[in-house]
């Protein structure tokens, strides 16, 4: 008898298109269409988005794939007629719409990278703020080899990436594993895949210990400082405390546990 692959196995009409694994502090949001390589179709865009919004109160989010793929992208079968040329100047296209959401989400996003991420998957991985890669990961942008620009993962590249690093990825159309994802920080670490989940839920539970409006603040405030001199992120951090400290005692509350003896993560023995 011939053993199927779970990722052959065709997707059952009620069963969701993404998963939400609840914890305290974290949650665990696993795109779940692995028949597809988990390509994002619009009613998956629609669940994610969705699972997005039910999540905003924790202080961490993994978002990882299920079977062999993190996820492939956009779902290709369903951009006929969908060119720019159908949208007017003010719409937004839904996969610009899903990066926006996780960009301006008050939680701290770490893909944990399974398998294949190509093309808007890898995008994905540019818009969370932490990474983590399988050693099987294979993190692409093929839209060079299909005679197109990839429109979400050529800006996400370059925002991202040293500017060659950004060329290969976008000229070369052609995959990277995950120790070379490293060695471009596409990623903040490689383990092997039985770890992947185990390793991301770990930083996730740490991130959870700490407050959520300095994780929120902190997140805007590295996001700002990508396109200001030195002196204005000087001053935008700055702004960043103050607003923290007015909203949060917990900044005080800290300082004061730590001259008292107590220490926290990163203070030191």
């Amino acid at each position: 008898m011939t053993e199927v692959h779970p990722a052959a196995q065709t997707q059952k009409p009620d069963e969701p298109l993404v998963l939400i694994d609840d914890h305290d502090g974290y949650a665990v949001l696993t795109l779940n269409r692995p028949a597809k390589r988990n390509a994002m179709s619009r009613e998956a865009v629609r669940q994610l988005r969705e699972a997005l919004a039910v999540v905003r109160d924790k202080q961490a989010v993994v978002l990882t794939g299920a079977g062999p793929a993190f996820c492939a992208g956009v779902d290709l079968s369903e951009q006929t007629g969908d060119g720019f040329s159908s949208r007017s100047s003010q719409q937004t296209h839904y996969w610009t719409e899903v990066q926006a959401d996780i960009r301006s989400h008050p939680a701290i996003f770490i893909a944990a990278v399974n398998g294949f991420a190509l093309g808007g998957g890898s995008t994905l991985i540019h818009s969370c703020d932490l990474a983590i890669a399988a050693e099987s990961a294979q993190i692409g942008a093929p839209e060079m080899g299909f005679g197109g620009f990839p429109s979400h993962a050529g800006p996400a590249a370059v925002k991202r990436l040293a500017p060659k690093h950004a060329a290969q990825i976008i000229l070369m159309a052609r995959r990277v594993d995950a120790h070379e994802a490293l060695r471009m920080a596409i990623v903040n670490k490689v383990v092997p895949d039985d770890q992947l989940l185990a390793e991301a839920t770990d930083w996730a539970q740490q991130l959870a210990t700490f407050n959520p409006v300095a994780l929120d603040w902190g997140k805007r405030t590295i996001q700002a400082m990508e396109n200001l001199s030195w002196d204005d992120a000087i001053a935008y951090t700055e702004m960043t405390g103050r607003i923290v400290m007015g909203q949060t005692p917990a900044s005080r509350d800290g300082i004061a546990a730590f001259l008292s003896g107590h220490r926290g993560v990163g203070q030191g023995a």
